[in-house]
């Protein structure tokens, strides 16, 4: 139990400390606040028709290296007992849709993910959804680009002892 605590404890000192170091880390209030910005923010892509197979390419080795990531730090997206789920839709925003199970999100997973949006995938985004279990409504999001963060005050409240 008490190793437990201390795994908690760490977590939010490490949150606390990426949201107190990071200038470019917005907080909001709730899901509606969250969705607004990311419909305020989403970048509407028209690929011409002749590069739209390239893009959709580009698309696919974002989601498999976010994937590859996931995997080994949280777990399985197959199988029995799935710990996140990606869309694999291609939407045309470079922007990827990432669901975690709470129990298995840790804030270093945030940094993580930013570091796999560099070079080719420097201007794309991931929306991740936490869950409670695959049941349940979203409990908490962020968007997490190459440059910022936007978290719902919920979660970073969760994630830090104080945001």
């Amino acid at each position: 139990m008490a190793s437990r605590l201390s795994q908690t404890l760490g977590r939010k000192v490490h949150m606390f400390q990426f949201l107190r170091q990071s200038k470019n880390v917005l907080l909001l209030r709730d899901a509606d606040a969250f969705w607004k910005y990311c419909d305020e923010t989403q970048r509407l892509r028209h690929t011409p028709k002749d590069r739209a197979e390239e893009e959709e390419r580009l698309d696919l080795r974002a989601a498999q290296k976010i994937k590859m990531l996931l995997e080994e730090e949280v777990g399985p997206e197959e199988g029995t007992d799935p710990i996140q789920m990606q869309n694999w839709d291609w939407n045309d925003d470079r922007c990827r849709g990432v669901s975690i199970l709470k129990k298995s999100f840790s804030s270093e997973l945030v940094s993580k993910l930013q570091a796999v949006l560099v070079g080719e995938f420097e201007d794309f985004h991931i929306i991740l959804t936490l869950c409670e279990d695959w049941n349940s409504e979203a409990w908490g999001h962020l968007k997490i680009g190459a440059y910022q963060v936007a978290v719902q005050r919920n979660v970073a409240q969760a994630y830090a002892i104080a945001a």
